[in-house]
Order: C-alpha cells, then sequence, then structure tokens
C-alpha cells in the first residue's frame, strides 16, 4: 500500500478546490481511503487529502481492440496464460515501489515483455535469470535475488487437466 498527501487551495473564481491532480493521479490506482484536513492560512482555505492506495492490476486482455491513435506494443500480454497473471502483477508492482524508491522509472529495471519473460520462464537462479533478454550481470547483481525471491513464493501454474478421464478414482 502507498500514500499520496495532496494540498488544494480553494479557488474564489470557481468557489471550489480545483481536484483536477487528485483525480490525474488516481485514475489508474486503486483508492484504498481517503482522509481529509481543512485548514486555512491567511485566511485563504486548504483542503488536505492523504490517499492510500495500491497499483491497479493489468487486467488479462480482452478481445476487444484498441482506440485509435497512438498504440503501445502490448504483444508481450500472449506470452502469459491466465494463470500467470497474478505473478506477473506481483512483479509489477514490485518493479513500481522499487522504482520509486530507487528514484528512476519502471522500465529501466525492466519493460512488460521482460517481465512476461520472467513469468513465463519462472527462473530458480541467477544463471536462468541472466538468460532472459535485458537481465544483465548489473540488474542480476541489483534486483536479481528480489526477484526469484518473490517468483519463489508465487504459486505455480497449474497444470493442463488431464484429457480422456484419467486414472483418477470415482
Amino acid at each position: 500500500m502507498q500514500v499520496r498527501v495532496f494540498t488544494l487551495r480553494f479557488n474564489p473564481a470557481t468557489d471550489a478546490f480545483d481536484d483536477t491532480p487528485v483525480t490525474r493521479f488516481l485514475a489508474d490506482k486503486e483508492v484504498c481511503s481517503i482522509r481529509d484536513h481543512f485548514f486555512l492560512k491567511d485566511d485563504t482555505p486548504y483542503l488536505t487529502l492523504v490517499v492510500r492506495y495500491r497499483p491497479r492490476p493489468v487486467p488479462p486482455p480482452s478481445a476487444e481492440g484498441q482506440s485509435e491513435g497512438l498504440q503501445r506494443d502490448e504483444s508481450w500480454r500472449q506470452l502469459l496464460a491466465e494463470d500467470d497473471w497474478p505473478l506477473f502483477n506481483t512483479l509489477r508492482n514490485w518493479r513500481a515501489e522499487r522504482a520509486k524508491a530507487d528514484g528512476i522509472p519502471p522500465y529501466v529495471i525492466s519493460n512488460n515483455r521482460q517481465l512476461a519473460e520472467v513469468v513465463k520462464v519462472r527462473p530458480d537462479t541467477l544463471a536462468a535469470l541472466g538468460a532472459i533478454e535485458g537481465f544483465g550481470e548489473a540488474k542480476l547483481k541489483k534486483y536479481g535475488k528480489e526477484l526469484l525471491a518473490l517468483i519463489a513464493g508465487a504459486a505455480p501454474p497449474s497444470p493442463p487437466e488431464p484429457e480422456g478421464g484419467g486414472d483418477e478414482p470415482a
């Protein structure tokens, strides 16, 4: 869970607080709670909001087409089976938190395709992780053990259902 604080100044021209920054920020977040505090400073009203939130998980791909305009390369989604999405979202959330702590953009740690490859391969050693494109020596040293711990803590993918009934007792 993460926290963000907003302080909004009252605008007498509109007779309201401009909550545009809050709305934009929360567009891709899941809000856990919001606490507010009203105060005056030099006779000007202010509203402070303390927002507790989580990054919203990436939904599995839908059958609908993408909207017109600038389109992202989302072909990495095809690498993931339905059972892979929980681990992918765990790794994606870890990447966001680690990037924020390091003061860097998340894509510096890895892009979505690299995370999808990690989920698909589920490496259990630094050498296996290093075999995935984009994970060189520096990234392995800095992030490898954390990634392997997250992968080890994930539930294994479900085995495919046996065809033809199998030998299970009734």
